[in-house]
């Protein structure tokens, strides 16, 4: 297909196949090498690119995605023979060793101090976290952000993708495109344009950000003759609250979820769990659709969705359905969708006030990390302040998410505290027939789901535990 973009200041039109990965484009047709290749599944980012402005994974874009956008790499990011602050601040304090890392990790820099020139250390740590680094154990790369921050103002990297460019020279060292064969690549921007793609091509699979669904496809996991993304549908990315709910729109982001002043008010479950999902690049362009399109067994939004009563709306040119999370994942990895069907919001009724709402997953590190084990939970207390009623969850111990309903009876009426949850907690254990994995052995998942519950006597606030920490607390 024919792709026209803004690259590093520059207009560019060329000739590619419309599933190319864009890193595989930018390094092999366009000789832009200094972006970097580690994982190709979107956990070390070395591929780290901006996207009008916006650090994004390379290795999980394709081709047909760089249409309109305005790309920069680390090869444009300042005038030719001169140091951007951040390359500079990064020379400065030695946060340079081997060098495989460090053009992704300035461009995830420049985007975190274009939006928070002042950044604390903590905020440095969160925004690099999805950027390996094996050599300088970052706290050198954390003091260069920070030096950047204070020394020199950044200039803004929020961008409104480019308009159409007029066609273009390829930069020196590239080639015009590589070859255009694949499978076809459509990017609709309204409901109106995405229907009849639908019913023409039954068999595309459709993705949102894609963060597992090309993963699967460079590793042969799936295939798919096409694919259809859903990123540019402005209709589906809204947030709107009325009187009783919230409805998400499915392509709204994890980033946008975390950010948005409505879901901090009514649903920090869904919030806390958020923060401990993939990488910053991961939550930037991953979304709650995606989620649960998914299905997995580990999926961290979906034992939130089901403690808040979640209703996933699908939509098909026929109209539109309204199910309860519970009955539109039926089973791991599959959902009710029927063909020509997708995700089109997510439905929330607000919880009553004083509610409180806690998240906690265990996994085998504290970033980027699967889980082992999850519990998610929305308690609400009578008059009286004991447990009026209680709604639990447990992530990654079933093919779906459990709810356990003796728990939840056991608990009704009591006060929540250590001696309630030490009583309750052999019931998880009871109820729970969790499989052995890579990860973990299925002994080990139950008693860590017991133990989940008793962080519910604490403060209410989120903890990402590692398995030690979990297992001290038994």
């Amino acid at each position: 297909m024919k792709i026209e973009f803004e690259l590093n200041g520059q207009p560019i039109c060329l000739e590619a196949a419309a599933d190319r990965r864009a890193v595989d484009l930018l390094r092999e047709d366009l000789g832009l090498t200094g972006t970097k290749e580690g994982c190709g599944t979107g956990e070390c980012g070395a591929c780290t690119i901006l996207v009008d402005g916006r650090s994004r994974l390379s290795c999980l874009m394709l081709a047909s995605q760089l249409q309109g956008r305005r790309i920069t790499t680390i090869e444009g990011l300042a005038p030719e023979g001169q140091l951007h602050p951040v390359q500079a601040a990064f020379a400065r304090h030695g946060a340079v060793q081997c060098g495989f890392c460090t053009p992704g990790m300035v461009l995830t820099a420049v985007d975190l101090l274009a939006r928070h020139p002042r950044p604390r250390a903590d905020e440095v740590v969160n925004a690099v976290s999805g950027n390996l680094c094996r050599c300088t154990g970052y706290q050198k790369i954390v003091s260069a952000v920070m030096d950047a921050g204070d020394t020199a103002p950044m200039p803004c990297s929020h961008q409104e993708p480019a308009p159409n460019p007029t066609p273009c020279a390829i930069p020196d060292g590239g080639r015009p495109g590589g070859t255009t064969a694949g499978r076809p690549v459509w990017m609709p921007c309204t409901l109106d344009d995405l229907w009849p793609l639908l019913a023409e091509h039954p068999q595309a699979r459709v993705f949102a950000g894609g963060t597992d669904l090309l993963v699967w496809l460079r590793n042969g996991k799936i295939d798919a003759p096409a694919l259809i993304g859903l990123e540019r549908i402005d209709a589906l990315r809204d947030i709107t609250e009325t009187a009783d709910a919230v409805r998400i729109g499915a392509a709204a982001t994890h980033e946008t979820l975390l950010a948005d002043p409505i879901l901090a008010r009514h649903f920090p479950v869904l919030q806390q769990a958020l923060r401990t999902l993939g990488s910053p690049h991961i939550r930037h362009v991953g979304t709650i659709g995606g989620n649960l399109a998914t299905a997995s067994p580990a999926g961290d939004t979906l034992p939130p969705l089901h403690v808040l009563d979640a209703t996933v709306t699908v939509q098909s040119i026929q109209g539109t359905r309204h199910l309860p999370i519970a009955s539109f994942i039926t089973g791991p990895g599959q959902t009710a969708l029927m063909p020509g069907e997708i995700i089109s919001a997510v439905i929330l009724p607000k919880p009553a006030a004083g509610t409180r709402q806690h998240f906690e997953k265990v996994g085998l590190r504290q970033a980027m990390a699967c889980a082992v084990a999850s519990l998610a939970a929305v308690v609400t207390f009578d008059k009286a302040g004991a447990i009026d009623r209680a709604c639990l969850a447990w992530g990654s111990v079933g093919p779906t998410v459990v709810r356990l309903p003796d728990v939840e009876a056991a608990l009704s009426g009591r006060w929540l505290d250590q001696e309630t949850l030490d009583a309750v907690r052999p019931l998880v254990s009871r109820h729970l027939s969790p499989i052995s994995d890579v990860r973990t052995g299925a002994d080990y998942r139950r008693r860590v789901a017991g133990n989940l519950l008793l962080r519910l006597a604490g403060d209410g606030q989120t903890h990402q535990a590692t398995a030690v920490r979990v297992e001290q607390a038994s």
